[in-house]
C-alpha cells in the first residue's frame, strides 16, 4: 500500500457460478488470463499487490509512468526505501491494520520518483492477513493537493491585502504628518551640524517608510498593476549583482543572449530578484556561489503542472548553495504569516516570499521552489513573454 507491497502474479476473478455450471464450463482459457493482465496495466492508477514482508509483489505500467522506476527496481527493493521519511511511521501502523484484516482507505503518502522528486498518492487496500497479501490501488493526487494549497495560500494573501491596505493608508497618514513637523524644525533653525544631521537621517528614514508603504499599497490594490514591455537581459544583471552585497558569495550568471522581453512592472520585478537573492545570500552563511539562470520558454514546451501560465514565457531560476529549507518548512514558505527568521532579528522580516508569490500572479506567472537540506535551494520563476504565441 503506500502500505508496503508488492506482487506475484496478476490477480484473478473468483469463481461464484452455481456448481451445476461448474460441472459444464470449459476451463478458464490463457486469452482470458491475458485479458485481466492487460486491463491491469491499462489502468491510470498504480495497481499493485504487495507482500506483509513490505515488498511489491507486482506492480502495473502506472507505476513507472508516474515515478520513473522501472519494475525490476520495484519488485527488488523494500517499499519503504522509496518513501518519504516523514510517512514511514504513519504507514507502517496502517499496514499494521491491513494485517489484522482491516481495510484502508484514504490514506494520503509520498513516494520518491527516480528524478529525485516526491509524488503524493492516495491508497484504497485491502488484505488476505493468512496469505500474507495486500491489493492495493493508488492513485496520484500531488496536483490537486498542490491546488488546494494555492487556493488556501491566495485567501491568505487576499486577507493579507486587505489588512495591508487598510494600514498602508494610515501609516503613509502618520509617516505625512511626522516629517511635515521634521520639515518645519529644520525651516526654523538654527541647528548644530550634529543636529542637521540627526534630522536629516530621521528624514531620510521616513521617506524611505513612506517608498516601503506605497509599495505594499500599490501591491495589493487589484490586479491592474502598470507594465512596460522591458528587455530584461541588463535588468537582470544588475539586479541581480547589486543584491549581492556579501564578498563570499560569487555571482554565476547565465543569461540566454537571446532573452525575450516581457511586459512588467520594472519596480515590482526589481523585488522579486533582489528579494530572491538576499534570501538566497542569508542562507548560505559560510558564502559560495548563486547562480543565476534565465532562458526562453517555447509555447511547444510541456505546461508547468498544475498551472495556467500562458505560453511562451520566461523562466528564471535562482540557484544557491546554502543550507536548504527541511520539507516540513517548504509547503509554508509562500504563508504570509510564516517565517524562520526570529521576529527581534535586526532584519527584520522583510518583504518575504509571499510578497513575491503575489508579485508573480499579478504578471501571471508563478513561483517554486525545490530544496535539499545541507545542499541548497532552488528558486524558479516563470511568467509569460512579451512575444507572438
Amino acid at each position: 500500500m503506500g502500505i508496503i507491497l508488492s506482487m506475484a502474479e496478476t490477480p484473478t476473478m473468483p469463481d461464484t457460478s452455481p456448481t451445476s455450471e461448474k460441472n459444464s464450463a470449459p476451463p478458464a482459457s490463457q486469452g482470458t488470463e491475458s485479458n485481466w493482465a492487460e486491463l491491469f496495466n491499462q489502468s491510470r492508477d498504480l495497481l499493485c499487490v504487495a507482500g506483509l514482508d513490505g515488498y511489491f509483489k507486482q506492480v502495473n505500467a502506472s507505476w513507472t509512468r508516474v515515478l520513473g522506476w522501472s519494475q525490476k527496481e520495484l519488485l527488488s527493493r523494500p517499499v519503504a526505501d522509496i518513501m518519504h521519511p516523514e510517512d514511514r511511521e504513519r504507514t507502517l501502523a496502517a499496514r499494521a491494520d491491513l494485517a489484522r484484516g482491516i481495510p484502508l482507505d484514504g490514506l494520503e503518502n509520498r513516494y520518491r520518483c527516480k528524478s529525485g522528486s516526491y509524488r503524493w498518492l492516495s491508497w484504497r487496500s485491502a488484505a488476505e492477513p493468512k496469505a500474507g497479501t495486500v491489493f492495493a490501488v493508488a492513485r496520484d493526487v500531488t496536483d490537486q493537493r498542490h491546488a488546494a494549497e494555492l487556493a488556501q495560500l491566495t485567501s491568505k494573501l487576499e486577507a493579507t491585502g486587505v489588512l495591508a491596505r487598510g494600514l498602508g493608508h494610515d501609516y503613509n497618514n502618520l509617516l505625512a504628518i511626522t516629517i511635515m513637523n521634521l520639515d518645519m524644525i529644520q525651516m526654523h533653525g538654527p541647528l548644530s551640524d550634529a543636529q542637521t544631521r540627526n534630522l536629516q537621517q530621521a528624514l531620510s528614514s521616513l521617506h524611505s517608510a513612506r517608498h516601503l508603504s506605497d509599495q505594499l499599497i500599490s501591491l495589493t490594490e487589484g490586479d491592474e498593476i502598470s507594465r512596460e514591455a522591458l528587455d530584461l537581459k541588463n535588468l537582470l544583471h544588475e539586479t541581480f549583482t547589486e543584491a549581492i552585497t556579501r564578498a563570499d558569495v560569487e555571482p554565476d550568471i547565465h543569461i540566454a543572449t537571446d532573452l525575450w522581453p516581457a511586459q512588467v512592472n520594472r519596480l515590482q520585478f526589481f523585488q522579486v530578484i533582489q528579494g530572491l537573492v538576499r534570501n538566497a545570500c542569508d542562507a548560505m552563511p559560510q558564502g559560495g556561489t548563486l547562480r543565476l539562470e534565465a532562458s526562453n520558454v517555447p509555447a511547444s514546451a510541456p505546461a508547468p503542472p498544475a498551472s495556467s501560465l500562458p505560453s511562451p514565457h520566461l523562466r528564471i531560476r535562482i540557484i544557491d548553495q546554502g543550507t536548504g529549507i527541511p520539507a516540513s518548512v517548504l509547503p509554508k514558505v509562500f504563508d504570509p504569516y510564516f517565517s524562520t527568521k526570529p521576529r527581534s532579528t535586526a532584519k527584520g522580516m522583510g518583504m518575504g516570499l509571499s510578497v513575491c508569490h503575489a508579485i508573480l500572479q499579478k504578471h501571471r506567472g508563478s513561483i517554486t521552489l525545490e530544496s535539499t537540506p545541507g545542499q541548497g535551494t532552488t528558486v524558479e520563476c516563470l511568467f509569460p513573454a512579451d512575444v507572438p504565441a
